[in-house]
């Protein structure tokens, strides 16, 4: 099964769904790294599910996709 990579329609889906918001002030941040980071729906909802609290999620969901940017762009200079 082939599964494609989280684009921000996809975020917002399931931002909606896990907490109700449909803006937030992290928002425009997440968009500019989904645009940059290859992450898959699946990777989003396992950091967006590991806590209650939005603003501790999506803060999560950020330094996750930091992370994960830093990681490929180490990669890519190997």
């Amino acid at each position: 099964m082939v599964m494609g990579f989280c684009c921000w329609e996809a975020f917002k889906t399931l931002a909606r769904n896990y907490f109700l918001v449909d803006d937030h002030a992290l928002f425009q941040e997440i968009q500019g790294l989904l645009a940059e980071v290859e992450v898959t729906p699946a990777e989003v909802s396992e950091m967006l599910l590991r806590d209650e609290d939005v603003d501790v999620a999506l803060q999560g969901l950020v330094e996750f996709l930091t992370e994960k940017k830093r990681g490929e762009k180490d990669a890519g200079e190997a």
